[in-house]
């Protein structure tokens, strides 16, 4: 054991492996015992998993709030989307069909078109980041909201590729639930190596105490930096996956509503890669049960016949008591793993120590009075 923890690369993967393994044994409950509603639920839950550990990869690791990775999501969905439509459609008058011929005759499968889009959202984000990763606290906020409102017009009013404000459709249906499954593991895999790396330790130790991490030598700027892209880069692929899940959408669905879903299901996980995977489960399950329940529901002598807007309440109030009772969410900085290990060591040095120094204490005192009671 101590072999793998010397090494950062055999903790990561190891790590990535223990989560991963939980993951896939879920699922493939889910697909072999749930419903069709309930299969559902576990794939929209994996295309918003790659998303959140996109959030946490960045978020996670430097403390630094952003509120625009749903624009990469968005960015992935429509670059995929114009990669894998059929030219005949695209050229339909009703879709693109004043596009630039390169994105017209672009045919691409789901693999080649993913990779395409994640390469040309990493580049976006690699230069916007040069700004957004200088950023702290407010300002950082405020920057990275203004990023998402900016891509969202774009994409709005770019009417001769993403037909603006209207739906984007016939988008070929790729994505399955072991295609969701696979990317899960793939980036829960770079998530946890990055976290486990040099600049993964160094972007954490900026996020402790950014000035004693600067004055010891650490670039927190340029471990940002890296961080921001490499999150983005996962974001996109979340895209891709919603694209090829829903068929078709309109710049709408990637702005406040989503970006509130995944922040919360990044706040009540925690910072760690285990967090986000459990916040996101969890976060996951309470949304499909509070969607039904808008529909109405009973409680006793209370009968509520619609309910709107219960879904967002509830996930306010769920926010609002994770900030307050566990800040750190609920797992706070640490992995699944780790919480495991230490529950290992606690019982294996209770059992070394034998009974409590108290217990033992009282035992030799009650022999000692029935010693002199016999006399």
């Amino acid at each position: 054991m101590s072999f793998i923890n010397e090494r950062w690369y055999l903790r990561g993967f190891c790590g990535a492996v223990f989560i991963s393994a939980l993951l896939t044994l879920v699922i493939v409950w889910v697909q072999e015992a749930g419903s069709a509603t309930d299969q559902r639920v576990a794939l929209t839950f994996l295309v918003n998993l790659v998303a959140v550990l996109g959030l946490q990869t960045f978020s996670g690791n430097s403390g630094v709030i952003s509120f625009g990775h749903v624009a990469f999501v968005g960015l992935g969905a429509y670059g995929s989307a114009l990669l894998t439509t059929p030219p005949d459609t695209k050229q339909l008058s009703s879709l693109i069909p004043d596009a630039p011929s390169f994105i017209l005759e672009a045919q691409m499968s789901f693999l080649p078109a993913t990779l395409v889009t994640v390469v040309f959202v990493s580049l976006f984000a690699a230069v916007v980041g040069i700004v957004f990763v200088r950023m702290n606290g407010a300002a950082a906020a405020i920057a990275t909201l203004s990023l998402l409102i900016i891509v969202r017009v774009v994409l709005g009013n770019w009417e001769q590729v993403t037909r603006g404000p209207k739906t984007f459709f016939g988008v070929p249906e790729y994505t399955t639930v072991w295609w969701a499954l696979g990317w899960s593991v793939v980036v829960i895999l770079i998530a946890r190596l990055f976290r486990e790396s040099g600049i993964g330790l160094r972007l954490r130790s900026s996020r402790t105490d950014e000035l004693a991490s600067a004055a010891v030598g650490v670039d927190i700027i340029r471990a940002r930096w890296y961080a921001w892209v490499l999150s983005a880069g996962m974001a996109a692929v979340s895209g891709a996956l919603y694209a090829h899940l829903i068929l078709a959408f309109a710049p709408q669905q990637f702005y406040v509503t989503l970006t509130f879903t995944l922040i919360v299901m990044a706040i009540v996980g925690g910072t760690s890669v285990s967090g986000a995977v459990i916040g996101a489960a969890g976060i996951s399950v309470i949304t499909e049960i509070l969607r039904r329940g808008e529909s109405g529901f009973s409680l006793g002598p209370i009968h509520v016949t619609e309910a709107f807007g219960l879904t967002t309440l509830v996930l306010g109030l769920i926010v609002l008591a994770t900030v307050i009772l566990r800040p750190g969410g609920l797992l706070g900085r640490w992995e699944l793993e780790e919480l495991l290990m230490r529950g290992v060591r606690r019982f294996r040095d209770s059992s070394r120590r034998g009974p409590p120094l108290a217990a033992t204490a009282g035992t030799t005192q009650r022999a000692t009075d029935s010693q002199q009671v016999g006399k």
